[in-house]
């Protein structure tokens, strides 16, 4: 097959111009007054000047033309001359374009369609995906399409990053000691597990995260905020929607995570608003945090992570890693609880959990942890005092819930859970608002204790330790009960004290001689979870109007939820446990048709967000084996369903 020939005129190919091809001067030579020559003679003898001729008189110019021509024509004929000397001459002299390919190897090879991507989806899904590389420049476009790190870098074995990471030493209040139990499961076996640890080691997990792994800390798409101008531009592109904005996160994660004196932050955005240049970098970036956490809620996605990117720009612009101040404290607060609400994937969590012992870090060196004394208590010195001390209940609660999830040590400091003395004691509380300087600081200590000693090295605690500190946690409990206040907060408080008791009973509860040796902590860990599967469904099954936003609720305990549903169904399993219990320390177990029943629709629930992130996938395909068992053996049992004291 012969090469392309190239028609256009050196003029034309040289500035990269469209040619009419015209001959014997295209219109673009001719409206520049240059000579249009369609071989290979340089600019330099085809380029005559005009401006000149039209000041010379008609003989005069007659003249230069006759003499032009004649030079070029001896010249010309001088270059023929000595090229065919030199060189046989052609039929016909072709030159070649010189095109950039732009699939990859692979696909250019076999003669594909390529995407495009890196890797592309044919060589990601024949297994080609480590050496699909691309001849032409790809760092820029590669760059734009995944600005986050990669988890396997280019010198990593995907499969020993994965299963070192599988292999992490965790505590007993991980999860991980649940897998083991269903792997030993019958029909369960290893296949499900061999399964995830494939799909992990072939996929990039990082394109499941809606923020980037490093976000807050370094993340590339936060350079293009690095001017206070385009943060400005972006509030003010938004600035119709601010207010829904600003009502989503008060409807939904202030009432949670109460970090901000909402009234004043509603004063402070009006000033804002009327003077944006005079605002403070600290402020500008809690604003747009709140903001991005709005706009999330209200399904606004882009423009959500365009203002998570830009309050940490401003965050590194305040000097906030060595003089904190309040506002930088509630931002990062709100930062991690933004990646637990947007991500919620194993990844995502051990990545807070590391940005969480910056925070504590930060909160002890500003003093949050200590009481401010008695001196000049003035109302705004009150005022600003229980605000802080409300932020260090909350990092302490979050600390608490991610070294729970992760089984991890806590980053808190053994001496900052003393209970200082404007803690309000729990019979004293008249609204669950309150609960923020009574019942959870008084808790805090007890969870502490015996988390620190679980999630040890170690890992060991006595039966009738378990005994003591499930009786003092669930005192604490009891002060909640018939409160008025928020349903939002009413059910989150419910689920972190469930998870308390879920982890502090599990070694004891999965234990082969459980429900003979150890009786309280198997009925305790199944009550547990069956509360844990009603919160879950319930949230989820609240109509996408509602002002409650069950499933935003839902996502920073996605991975409490799984466990707690794959407990439930482990403790299904066994064919020599009795139906139901009589009494626990709460009430009454229900009868085994119902615990199956609620199952099956937590296990649906799981089934409709399985394809947003790999982490769900393989959760949900583990728990379809697990409970495949469970109906298996509900229905041998079936005949004696009716045999339940209920």
């Amino acid at each position: 097959m012969h090469a392309r020939e190239v028609q256009t005129c050196m003029r034309c190919r040289e500035s990269k111009r469209r040619c009419d091809k015209a001959k014997p001067a295209c219109s673009r030579c001719v409206r520049a007054g240059v000579q249009c020559s369609f071989d290979g003679q340089s600019t330099e003898e085809r380029v005559l000047s005009t401006n000149a001729k039209d000041n010379l008189a008609p003989d005069v110019t007659d003249s230069c033309d006759s003499i032009t021509s004649e030079i070029l024509s001896a010249r010309s004929s001088a270059r023929q001359s000595s090229s065919v000397l030199l060189t046989p001459p052609p039929d016909k002299v072709v030159k070649r374009r010189n095109r950039a390919c732009l699939s990859c190897s692979r696909c250019h090879r076999i003669k594909v369609r390529c995407d495009k991507k890196q890797p592309c989806g044919r060589c990601t899904s024949s297994g080609y995906h480590t050496t699909c590389i691309y001849t032409h420049k790809t760092s820029t476009v590669a760059r734009e399409q995944n600005p986050d790190p990669a988890i396997v870098l280019a010198s990593e074995d995907p499969e020993v990053v994965v299963t070192t990471w599988f292999l992490r030493r965790r505590g007993s209040s991980h999860w991980r000691a649940l897998l083991s139990r269903a792997q030993a499961l019958e029909h369960v076996g290893s296949e499900v597990f061999n399964v995830a640890l494939r799909e992990h080691t072939e996929n990039r997990c990082m394109n499941d995260l809606f923020l980037p792994g490093n976000f807050p800390l370094g993340t590339p798409d936060a350079a293009k905020y690095a001017s206070i101008e385009n943060v400005h531009d972006l509030i003010q592109s938004s600035r119709d929607s601010a207010y829904i904005y600003l009502k989503a996160y008060a409807n939904i994660y202030h009432k949670i995570y109460p970090v901000l004196d909402i009234d004043d932050f509603e004063l402070e955005v009006k000033e804002y608003l009327e003077s944006p240049t005079q605002v403070d970098v600290n402020w500008l970036s809690q604003y747009l945090i709140v903001l991005g956490l709005g706009a999330f809620a209200t399904k606004d996605q882009d423009l959500a992570k365009a203002f998570f990117f830009a309050s940490e720009a401003c965050l590194a612009k305040s000097p906030y890693m060595f003089r904190p101040c309040i506002l930088n404290i509630s931002t990062l607060c709100l930062m991690i609880v933004a990646k637990q609400v947007a991500n919620a994937t194993c990844w995502a969590l051990d990545s807070c959990w590391n940005i969480m012992g910056m925070l504590v870090r930060l909160a002890v060196m500003m003093g949050l942890h200590l009481d401010g004394g008695t001196l000049c208590l003035t109302k705004n010195v009150i005022k600003e005092r229980a605000l802080h001390r409300r932020v260090w209940t909350i990092i302490v609660y979050l600390d608490i819930q991610l070294a729970l999830i992760t089984g991890q040590s806590s980053a808190l400091p053994p001496d900052a859970l003393l209970v200082g003395d404007d803690t309000l004691p729990p019979s004293c509380m008249i609204s669950l608002e309150d609960c923020w300087k009574s019942v959870l600081p008084e808790s805090f200590p007890i969870i502490y204790h015996f988390l620190t000693r679980i999630n040890s090295s170690d890992g060991t605690i006595s039966y009738d330790e378990v005994l003591q500190y499930d009786l003092e946690i669930r005192q604490r409990m009891q002060y909640l009960v018939g409160l008025e206040g928020d349903e939002i907060l009413r059910i989150t408080l419910d689920i972190f004290f469930r998870r308390v008791l879920s982890c502090l009973h599990r070694s004891h509860a999965l234990h082969f001689e459980g429900p003979v040796l150890y009786p309280t902590s198997y009925w305790s860990s199944l009550e547990c979870s069956l509360a844990l599967l009603v919160h879950h469904r319930a949230l989820s099954e609240q109509p996408s109007d509602d002002s409650l936003h069950g499933q935003l609720v839902c996502r920073p305990f996605m991975l409490d939820f799984f466990a707690a549903a794959l407990t439930t169904g482990v403790h299904l399993t066994r064919r020599d446990a009795p139906l139901s219990a009589d009494f626990t320390s709460e009430g009454m177990i229900p009868p085994r048709q119902t615990i199956v029943d609620t199952l099956k629709s937590c296990l649906e629930i799981v089934e409709r967000e399985k394809d947003e992130t790999l982490c769900f996938r393989s959760g949900c395909r583990l728990l379809s084996s697990v409970c495949s068992v469970v109906w298996a053996s509900s229905l041998l049992d079936e005949p004696h369903s009716n045999l339940s004291p209920h």
